[in-house]
């Protein structure tokens, strides 16, 4: 009986919670699997010395766990049964994704998320209070933002290292997370170099698949696959491709609420990006189809920092009548869609099957 087999029937059993019980129980036990990491770390030299630096990435959290939800549930619907390896799943993804989100605000000059002062601006205030002169300030928070997202991204690799599971799979999996790692640099370097090219030459679709696709979607997934080992060539190749699908959609929805979305449900600016400027595919559409008239409003107003409310506005207003925003929807679920096909042929267990598609035709109707 191939491995995982056995498990996949267990699972399967009349008796036996389903899948989506399984893995919200497990995602339910991240947040504190991720406190005991930084709790072992400030019980370390290191963390002694670093304490301020722990105390400041320990309190940042909140989101969907997306990621965790779904390195738990590849590990278990092939076959997993380990409630520790699921945890040190679940932190792993869940520190990564910290660590990068830390680094992306330092690049992105923000000082909070989710509402709140994340390190960045944690820091800052701290040292305002203690009387240093603001640029001493601002570099101690830069410092501690490019500190903690370290502290953070190498939390998720001891996290793998240290599974319950055979040296050769911890191995495998601490490579998958490095792999993903090097395509998300390069994905955010595409980003910010994108901001000085014209909108036209942006690429925020391969941005995306760079950026978000890799670690956000494929690499939990993978990381599930290989811990359970349950996962053949086909496996891997199906989910990778699902998971490339689903990711560029969800960015490019993420992109459309940061236009069109409630920012008491999504907890963002929808103004930022447009006074930002950033090259979305949005955008994009928007350009290609515009008359000429709406194309000098665009080309004026998008990347105005002190544009007012009104002027977003009538960006907005451009948006839907040139049919950018329909475009834009269009590819949303064209991309979902696609990540629904590749499931196909990965000739996945049947509840593992039908729990990946919820999600990915979930994507295109979602508000947060």
């Amino acid at each position: 009986m191939p491995l995982g087999q056995r498990e996949r029937s267990d699972i399967a059993d009349a008796d036996a919670p389903a899948l989506g019980e399984l893995v919200e129980r497990a995602v339910g036990r991240v947040p504190a699997s991720v406190s005991a990491t930084w709790r072992r770390l400030r019980a370390t030299p290191a963390g002694a010395e670093a304490g301020e630096l722990v105390a400041a990435v320990a309190v940042q959290g909140g989101g969907k766990h997306l990621r965790a939800r779904l390195a738990c549930a590849t590990y278990l619907g092939l076959g997993g049964t380990s409630e520790a390896v699921c945890d040190a799943l679940g932190s792993a993804v869940q520190l990564l994704h910290l660590g990068l989100c830390i680094h992306d605000d330092l690049i992105d000059g923000d000082d909070r998320r989710h509402g709140r002062s994340n390190v960045v601006g944690t820091v800052r205030a701290a040292r305002a209070a203690d009387g240093d002169p603001p640029g001493v300030a601002e570099r101690q928070a830069s410092a501690a933002g490019l500190l903690a997202g370290d502290l953070a991204i190498g939390a998720s690799v001891r996290a793998l290292a240290g599974a319950a599971l055979p040296p050769g799979i911890r191995s495998d999996l601490a490579l998958e997370l490095l792999d993903a790692l090097d395509e998300t640099i390069a994905g955010e370097w595409l980003d910010v170099r994108g901001e000085q090219q014209p909108v036209d030459e942006a690429r925020p679709v391969r941005t995306a698949e760079l950026k978000t696709a890799r670690y956000s979607v494929v690499l939990p997934l993978r990381l599930g696959a290989i811990a359970s080992g349950g996962a053949d060539a086909a496996i891997l190749a199906g989910l990778t491709a699902y998971g490339r699908h689903l990711g560029v959609a969800y960015q490019l929805k993420d992109d459309e609420l940061a236009v069109f979305g409630d920012p008491a449900r999504t907890g963002k600016s929808v103004s930022s990006d447009l006074r930002g400027g950033k090259r979305t595919a949005l955008l994009q559409f928007a350009l290609d189809s515009a008359d000429p008239a709406a194309r000098r409003v665009l080309d004026r107003d998008v990347g105005r920092a002190d544009l007012p409310d009104a002027g977003v506005e009538r960006i907005r207003v451009i948006l839907r009548e040139c049919g950018a925003l329909e475009a834009h929807r269009d590819l949303i679920v064209e991309h979902a869609a696609a990540a629904v096909s590749a499931l196909e042929s990965a000739r996945l267990p049947v509840e593992l099957h039908g729990y990946l598609q919820v999600i990915a035709r979930a994507v295109p109707g979602r508000s947060s």
